[in-house]
């Protein structure tokens, strides 16, 4: 039942975010001018993604770092204006496609206006790590009554965080990273601790699985564009031999009561309203004038004075989870965004990204037969409408101006064999009574008659406007995976692989789970499964779409080939369901939120380093003449060095001196261990180094050492804090 469960504990409050920006190519679609030759008519891509390394455009690295946090002019090439259906008058509430209400218009192609753009962008010096800011319970829902004060509960109050420690002295252990920096799809959240503290006293503490997005939705906020207006949901699972606390071991006993024993805790959330304190939002917009401020913050001498971390919204629910329920998504019926919208008012200010045309995201649907009871997670569901103003008020920390945006009442229904049941309105525009029920709605059918409880467990769910129509439908099938976001390794000796690192410390094949009607189907009650495969990678060369087979099942690893480094999407078809688009650019954001999918990150393998080795036969080489900090430098350090600059914030990457120490080699051989994959100590934060180039990086380490027979002593000389 994952978040369904009783009882829940709901969490609101700040996370604040400090991703490393130099990669995230959210440029690329900009080139160089006709002023720069001969770069001129290139993109504006700092990253090679594919066999990770910087780009540089030929500069030296000292030029390189002055030329990338300075802001230089730059043309786009559009696509053309979207096609907003709410701009036509009399235009109907529909259309074949959420991603068609945003088709590019036809025509010529042209270059806009030069635009100022700073190429590492908005937080050249983060170092992805992820913290709560004053985030608290405001609400526990048990199954007759919610508690929102102290007196009704005492974990009212408590603040959750990602601390490894109770106090003023605890720090966060958690961080995200993208696994395809150059898109959106999938980032991944690891944390070594989940903290609930009150008074000073532990409630709960534990270690939490890898989280990671889901449904991103670039359109969440009818008020903000782009970025600042997007959201995302997570979930991570605490099993319960991993749980400290004896208030939430006592709280998961009393859970326990009356059927089976829960098996830890879950932890759903969704981050929202990404606001940073140098925004486009604070300057209107206007790119050349937030460009200047950025390269201003980026000349300040301190370097904790030079970040400019974002700062989201976020809503969460704890609750009891049990063995055998997915750990990174909650399941059940699945309501997915139809073909119909709502028009937003034609003089609002900041449209949002896909103009006035606004689609809901997904949402997830329990039915609990036992208990009459049907419940929703509307979490990543309804539109915000931020009232925060921009200019000398704009205020990033300040959390109670972004209610729900009201676009008219809506319904639960669901229908069968013509027959349509109202199962109740759903007030979204309530956000506090929202916010204290983790937008969790709950609707009992225990006075209902047997044809209705019938309906409700064989029917089709919809949420239904009045003007628009059904905003959601259920689909007959769900399908996930709890390895949606995998890295792996190009291999030599073969082409295939099945292995990959999803939050380690081993490899671990990929499965796909499917569910009908909330309930999982077996390998031989489900049909076959169609894989379509698309290359993601670079940004401005998509691949198109392939279909690696067409009779996959549930509890069958996922095959994928290894000849091309990069990123794929994978995603997953039924028969009957629509075909997905025949090229990866032609997916539209809002049709990619609602499909299942993999997100694979395949590491580079194709350099053979062996002539640096003393034995290259050897598990463990160590290095030889040949093995330089040269070597180093440019094969793996100068990817880290130029385009993630927190990673030399105490020893800089490019200085031979500094990791010619046997001390700092055995803190790096020790940091670059592939089981601290899922951990805050791993090296490096990205997640991207290749196992020849870790290879390549460990007999270096090992040379300075000078150890070659004894790896545990080889550790011991590192240091992990």
């Amino acid at each position: 039942m994952s978040v369904f469960s009783f009882p829940r504990i709901n969490v609101k409050g700040l996370v604040q975010y400090s991703p490393g920006t130099g990669n995230n190519d959210d440029y690329s679609d900009f080139q160089f001018p006709t002023v720069s030759p001969p770069l001129a008519g290139q993109p504006l891509r700092l990253a090679d993604s594919v066999n990770v390394r910087p780009l540089t455009f030929g500069m030296a690295d000292a030029e390189w770092l002055a030329w990338a946090q300075w802001p230089h002019p730059f043309v786009k090439a559009p696509r053309g204006e979207r096609n907003d259906p709410c701009d036509t008058p009399g235009q109907p509430h529909d259309s074949p496609r959420a991603r068609d209400a945003a088709t590019k218009a036809e025509g010529p192609r042209s270059l806009l206006n030069e635009v100022q753009q700073v190429p590492v962008e908005w937080n050249y010096y983060g170092d992805m790590s992820v913290e709560m800011v004053n985030v608290r319970v405001i609400g526990v829902q048990y199954p007759d009554r919610l508690a929102v004060s102290p007196a009704d509960d005492n974990f009212v109050g408590a603040t959750l965080s990602f601390n490894n420690r109770v106090g003023e002295e605890g720090r966060t252990t958690a961080m995200m990273i993208d696994i395809n920096p150059e898109d959106v799809p999938c980032s991944q959240v690891f944390a070594d601790s989940l903290l609930l503290e009150k008074d000073g006293q532990r409630i709960l503490q534990g270690e939490p699985s890898k989280a990671v997005t889901r449904w991103i939705n670039l359109q969440r906020n009818a008020a903000l564009k782009g970025p600042n207006g997007a959201a995302g949901s997570f979930h991570c699972v605490v099993p319960i031999e991993k749980l400290k606390g004896k208030p939430i071991l006592d709280w998961l006993s009393k859970a326990s009561q009356g059927s089976a024993r829960p098996s830890g805790l879950v932890f759903r959330y969704c981050l929202f309203r990404s606001l940073q304190p140098i925004s486009m939002f604070q300057y209107d917009y206007d790119q050349n004038r937030w460009a200047l401020r950025i390269a201003e913050l980026y000349r300040n001498p301190e370097w904790d004075n030079r970040l400019n971390p974002t700062y989201l919204q976020v809503i969460g629910t704890i609750a009891p989870w049990y063995e055998g329920e997915m750990r990174s998504i909650p399941v059940g019926r699945l309501l997915n965004p139809t073909s119909k919208y709502f028009c937003l008012p034609p003089d609002r200010k900041g449209k949002t990204t896909f103009g006035r045309a606004f689609f809901l995201a997904p949402a997830v649907a329990w039915v609990d037969l036992d208990k009459s009871l049907l419940s929703v997670d509307f979490s990543a569901t309804f539109p915000d409408d931020y009232k925060g103003q921009s200019g000398p008020d704009y205020d990033p920390f300040k959390t109670d101006n972004n209610g729900k945006y009201d676009f008219g009442p809506v319904t639960l229904v669901v229908r069968k064999d013509g027959h349509e049941h109202e199962v109740g309105r759903v007030r979204y525009e309530d956000t506090d009574a929202g916010d204290q029920h983790g937008w969790i709605f709950d609707f009992s059918f225990r006075d209902a008659s047997a044809t209705v409880s019938d309906v409700i467990k064989n029917g089709t769910l919809a949420l239904k406007h009045a003007q628009s129509g059904d905003l959601l439908l259920e689909t007959e099938y769900m399908l996930a995976s709890d390895q949606s976001c995998i890295v792996g390794e190009q291999v030599r000796d073969r082409v295939t692989t099945d292995l990959f690192m999803n939050e380690g410390p081993k490899e671990e094949q990929c499965f796909i789970r499917v569910f009908q009607k909330g309930q999982e189907l077996s390998t031989a009650a489900c049909p076959d499964i169609s894989v379509w495969e698309y290359d993601t990678t670079p940004n401005q060369q998509p691949g198109d779409r392939r279909r690696i087979t067409a009779s996959f099942k549930p509890g069958q690893p996922l095959v994928v080939n290894t000849e091309r480094a990069g990123n794929q999407l994978y995603t997953f078809t039924l028969p009957g369901a629509e075909t997905p688009p025949p090229t990866y650019g032609d997916f539209d954001p809002q049709y990619l939120m609602t499909i299942p999918q993999v997100n694979l990150r395949l590491l580079p393998n194709d350099r053979d380093y062996s002539k640096y080795y003393e034995n290259p036969h050897s598990s463990e080489p160590v290095g030889n003449a040949g093995l330089t900090f040269d070597v180093i430098y440019n094969e793996v350090l100068r990817n880290y060095y130029l385009l993630y600059p927190a990673m030399s914030r105490r020893v800089p990457l490019n200085e031979p001196e500094w990791w010619a120490d046997p001390e700092m080699a055995g803190r790096m051989l020790l940091r670059t261990q592939k089981d601290l994959f899922g951990t805050w100590n791993y090296m490096p934060r990205t997640r991207d180094l290749s196992e020849t180039r870790r290879r390549l990086l460990q007999a270096w380490c090992r040379k300075i050492l000078g150890m070659r027979q004894d790896p545990q002593r080889i550790a011991r000389s590192g240091d992990s804090t």
